[in-house]
């Protein structure tokens, strides 16, 4: 191995400290739990679920509680899962049974980690779909460490996984629970107004994007030259899930942002909006200086009418979707005419109700965004965590505070 051996650990290749399992299940035998390489989690290590092998008409691969499923049909999806069951897997997935030398544990975030799945992308062979296999794999080189320590391993990472996991768990109930909210708290244009039952829409009102705005204003149909700073260009990237992107901030010059600002300059409280690739994507206005690049326009709310806030969520409901995909054809792909938007029917609530409603929703977005970031450190800290654990350049003693942080 090129790099140095921590003392008390041996270098070893995956062929000498685990096997790949052949024992076959042919269609006919008795109904088992079923692993498809789908329902592994890309870059998880969890099982999204679990099948059964009914009606299956090919071969698979039979596993056993403690062994590890690799995905080899594109291993640049970082599939893998340690199984507590016995069941049979897709022949797209290698069974890999760790030796008396190797914890299950152990193995699984040795084959989980960046240099395991560096090494099955370089040895895979194809192009259209690329494929590793156990003869390759088990050429893996790695130091290997005494049983105690790598159980002190394992334990560490798995605390951290299972941060993780109730972390995503938080951000998806939030999720579920917005979405929620956004599919029953606005009306449908013929369900508006003190008709509907139980009263639960009265006082609002339906009435087309044009009449409680200030301005629509369309971009122009190009995006303006690129150049290395200036003013920054707002493209449909930048707009998703309700929130603006900073990743990949385009610039152009002077003129040019003079030029595409002509027929209004978006400013803080204008609500982005973009019209294909993809339509319908929405977030607050940045306080910054920018133009808009093509397919994009914002939109100025009459805030005698209707909040920021309340605009911003209202693009985003349940029937204003329905209605932007029925004027884009029934597509998910098609795209949006600027007269389009202008008509689009938009529920408008009362001011109490719009207040409570945003607030609600707001509660629910900084609970996602606060989440989101808490995930992101968790993940950032696992990676680290790997990359020194399993190299031995933290030993199991020196890494219990870091992952107790």
């Amino acid at each position: 191995m090129s790099r140095e051996v921590p003392d008390g650990w041996t270098p070893v290749k995956l062929g000498a400290a685990a096997l790949n399992v052949a024992e076959k299940w042919e269609p006919g035998e008795h109904a088992e739990p079923y692993v498809g390489l789908e329902q592994v989690g890309q870059g998880t290590g969890r099982l999204l679920d679990i099948g059964v092998s009914d009606g299956l008409q090919s071969i698979k691969t039979r596993f056993r509680a403690g062994d590890v499923l690799f995905g080899k049909l594109r291993p640049n999806l970082k599939k893998t899962a340690l199984v507590d069951f016995s069941g049979i897997a897709s022949t797209d997935i290698l069974v890999i049974r760790p030796s008396e030398r190797m914890t299950p544990e152990f193995a699984f975030y040795r084959v989980s980690s960046d240099e395991a799945f560096d090494y099955a992308i370089k040895s895979a062979a194809g192009t259209k779909m690329p494929r590793t296999s156990w003869k390759d794999m088990a050429d893996f080189e790695f130091p290997l460490p005494p049983l105690h320590e790598q159980r002190g391993i394992a334990e560490i990472l798995s605390s951290v996984d299972e941060a993780i996991a109730a972390t995503r768990a938080v951000i998806e109930q939030t999720r579920k629970v917005r979405s929620e909210i956004l599919s029953t708290s606005f009306p449908e244009d013929q369900a508006a107004g003190p008709s509907t039952a139980n009263d639960t829409f009265e006082g609002w009102s339906v009435e087309p994007a044009s009449s409680i705005c200030e301005s629509i204003i369309d971009c122009k149909n190009r995006t303006p030259p690129v150049t290395e700073d200036g003013y920054a260009v707002v493209r449909t990237p930048n707009v998703r899930n309700g929130r603006f992107r900073y990743e990949g901030l385009q610039f152009t010059d002077k003129q040019s942002f003079q030029e595409w600002t002509a027929k209004g300059i978006p400013r803080a409280g204008d609500i982005l909006f973009t019209r294909e690739a993809p339509y319908g994507e929405v977030c607050m206005a940045p306080a910054m200086a920018f133009c808009l690049g093509q397919r994009m326009m914002f939109l100025r709310p009459d805030t005698s009418r209707v909040s920021s806030d309340f605009l911003l969520y209202a693009l985003q409901s349940g029937p204003v979707k329905k209605e932007m995909f029925r004027r884009a054809g029934g597509s998910t792909v098609g795209h949006l005419r600027v007269g389009d938007v202008r008509e689009l029917p938009i529920p408008v609530a009362p001011r109490d109700v719009q207040l409570h409603l945003t607030s609600t929703l707001r509660s629910l977005d900084v609970a996602l965004y606060s989440n989101e970031e808490s995930l992101s450190r968790l993940e950032g800290c696992k990676f680290a965590l790997m990359s020194d654990l399993l190299t031995g350049r933290k030993r199991v003693s020196d890494a219990l505070p870091m992952a107790a942080e």
